[in-house]
């Protein structure tokens, strides 16, 4: 037998742009990314002013008055490049989501109103992209943000984000300026944030002016849709740098450091101080922070993190608790939060697809639908550039994306709410199917790497094995795939090794199988074998290879009968020996091992040799059974010889019993089963 592993898509309906995305470089040549993504951002010595000389209340009025107070209140947050990269990694442009192993994620126009407070509801930021002469651009600059600008300090559109540092650290005093000057000021701090923390771009030291048209009336500033924009320039971002040969990537990073904080718990450091929840949500995560227990700065880490990534370790929902303590401006756009629609910035369309991740706002997440765009369009959406346009007017070329903007609450998606499913029972299927769930691959070079192991793979490989095995029906299959996991995870020496899982018998509690589940409810019923056979009397017979057989020696002068329930018993040196019947079906208590240990009161260890069961107190030397070499494992080397054990408390359901010419009963999932997934899940298709 052998194995292929395939890091996906199994199907590429969804994901067609696989074989352009940067993950299947990282699976096939993981030592060319060894080095994360260099963030692109300029907002460091702003902030750092702003310790230094703190605004006051006179000009952070206006500033929240715009709309721009969150911002304020979430403060300058270093970003880690390597947790960045690794989301880049499963992010997917075809979705705009990321693809993780419990299903799809991505950051909504929910987060950004309750992490920044930022304004959803209002137009969209779009416009005219006219020319602008120096003479212009020296105007404007002196109308609206109270300097003149030399000829360095201006390039084109754009104005050095140094010349306004400048002016910020110029002498200031609330007190005795007037209300254009606190105006004037706050529109400074407006313009520097919008151009280096909101929409920071790969030019890096410079910021557009057409920021500056929003700035006339600071009033009206807060009826623009300043949270689609973000969302909007993330997600171009994004997809711009899942391209293979990218190595900077900009846009708001931030608030997508903040969002993986927030939500994926095996990342996230713990915040010293309290939060009082007086501010949007992100300003928890400004100041000092724990990283005891959560990786930094190491690329390998976070992959092996988000791919070994558990439900348990998602948060689907982190702002339930809160968001009735937040301020208005965090629940200000909840009206779109899961419309799906267009998300405009300038030249920029991405497109909101809530229906997605429909587990991020309380509902059970069903297959989501096609995605609405063909192949063509969305190609042509990416490649949409400003350079050498212009003169444009983007609202006339966007006028059916903008359409879309404005009856976007025509297309909120609704659910049903969560009580104990998830997810839909097909959904799990679906996504493995579609999705890449390999980024690294468990087979790479056995050449000693420096640093961090990358353990993810290889968990999700063993994972993926066991559920292989399970659904196998045949011994020698399973042993044989169960070994070239162990290979495929370079830890093959440990099939011959003793194991370490138990040292008291194993448990063979029947597992939720198809093909075992209505076969344990006849004999627990004291119905017919699968074969047709009689069901009365069976014993388990280990050698022959069958669930059980008839013991045709029976003694009456040699047994003694309990009561008339079925149950008979010998006394010979000490051993009980035990022949199982059911002549009694309706009785409660099926007899078996397990039950005479409760009857002589002592453990029992159960023995099958000769075809006859013997029990024995476990306190004395139990007996032994020895394997015959026909059932060893196939793949262990000639000299391997048969090994001793003691065997388990073995049930009519021992999973690896080799049923000989009997076919698997189909399941039928009625209505006396409990399908409840959180008692006992069922095994995938």
């Amino acid at each position: 037998m052998s194995y292929q592993l395939n890091p996906g898509p199994l199907n590429n309906e969804v994901l067609f742009l696989h074989k352009k995305h940067r993950a299947l470089e990282v699976y096939n040549n993981p030592e060319k990314f060894r080095s994360s993504i260099n963030i692109k951002r300029s907002d460091r010595s702003f902030w750092k002013l702003v310790r230094q000389k703190p605004i006051g209340p006179r000009v952070e009025g206006y500033i929240r008055e715009a709309g721009f107070g969150g911002l304020l209140d979430s403060g300058y947050r270093y970003i880690d490049q390597a947790l960045i990269t690794a989301l880049v990694e499963r992010w997917r442009p075809e979705t705009h989501t990321f693809h993780l192993p419990v299903g799809e994620t991505t950051v909504t126009l929910q987060d950004v109103n309750v992490l920044w407070g930022l304004p959803i509801e209002g137009v969209p930021v779009c416009g005219a992209d006219n020319a602008l002469k120096f003479s212009e651009a020296v105007e404007k600059c002196e109308r609206l943000l109270g300097f003149t600008p030399t000829n360095n300090q201006l390039s084109g559109k754009r104005i050095s984000f140094v010349r306004i540092i400048a002016e910020l650290d110029s002498t200031f005093s609330e007190v005795e300026a007037t209300d254009d000057q606190c105006i004037i000021r706050a529109r400074l701090i407006i313009f520097y944030l919008t151009g280096c923390t909101v929409f920071p771009d790969n030019s890096n030291n410079w910021i557009n002016l057409h920021f500056s048209q929003y700035l006339e009336d600071l009033s009206s500033c807060a009826n623009i849709s300043w949270g689609s924009a973000v969302l909007s320039c993330l997600y171009r971002n994004l997809c711009n740098a899942t391209a293979p040969d990218a190595v900077n990537v900009s846009g708001p990073m931030s608030i997508l450091q903040v969002w993986a904080w927030e939500r994926i718990r095996c990342v996230a450091p713990e915040p010293y101080h309290r939060f009082n929840y007086d501010a949007p949500l992100a300003a928890r995560w400004k100041g000092n922070l724990n990283h005891v227990d959560a990786p930094t700065h190491c690329l390998k880490s976070y992959r092996s993190q988000l791919q070994s990534v558990r439900e348990e370790m998602f948060n689907w929902t982190p702002y339930d608790d809160v968001i009735g303590r937040l301020p208005e401006i965090c629940t200000s756009g909840s009206s779109s939060w899961r419309s799906t629609c267009p998300l405009i910035y300038w030249e920029i369309v991405e497109h909101h697809y809530p229906q997605r991740v429909m587990r991020q706002f309380g509902m059970v997440q069903h297959i989501p639908p096609n995605i609405p765009l063909t192949v063509e369009e969305l190609a042509r959406l990416h490649k949409t550039t400003r350079i050498g346009k212009t003169g444009w007017d983007w609202t006339i070329r966007h006028d059916v994306y903008l359409y879309a903007w404005y009856h976007r609450h025509d297309s909120v998606v609704e659910g049903e709410t969560i009580t104990s499913y998830p997810v839909a029972d097909d959904y799990m299927s679906w996504f493995m199917n579609h999705t890449v769930l390999y980024l690294t691959n468990p087979r790479s070079s056995a050449v000693p790497m420096r640093g961090f192991q990358d353990d993810g793979a290889r968990a999700q490989m063993l994972t993926d094995a066991m559920g292989v095995i399970q659904r196998c029906d045949d011994l020698e299959l399973a042993q044989a795939a169960a070994y070239r996991a162990t290979e495929m995870s370079r830890q093959e020496g440990y099939s011959q090794y003793p194991s370490h899982l138990t040292t008291d018998p194993v448990d063979l509690t029947p597992i939720p199988r198809p093909q075992r589940l209505r076969r344990r409810r006849q004999r627990q019923q004291g119905g017919s074998h699968v074969d047709g056979g009689g069901g009365s009397n069976w014993c388990m017979n280990m050698e022959q290879g069958g669930p059980s057989c008839f013991n045709e020696t029976q003694n009456d002068d040699q047994w003694g009968i309990l009561g008339n329930k079925g149950a008979s018993f010998v006394n010979e040196s000490g051993n009980l020996g035990v022949n199982q019947t059911y002549n009694d079906v309706d009785h409660p208590d099926f007899w078996a091992a397990n039950r005479i240990s409760d009857l002589i009161g002592g453990d029992v260890n159960t023995v099958v040799t000769d075809n006859q069961i013997y029990t024995s107190n476990v306190q004395n030397n139990p007996p032994m059974y020895t394997t015959p070499a026909s059932q060893m494992l196939t793949f262990f080397p000639d000299t391997q010889g048969d090994f001793n054990y003691f065997p388990p408390h073995q049930s009519s359901e021992d999973p690896h019993a080799n049923y000989s010419n009997v076919e698997p009963t189909p399941l039928e999932w009625g209505l006396d089963l409990d399908l409840n997934l959180f008692n006992h899940p069922p095994p995938p298709n």
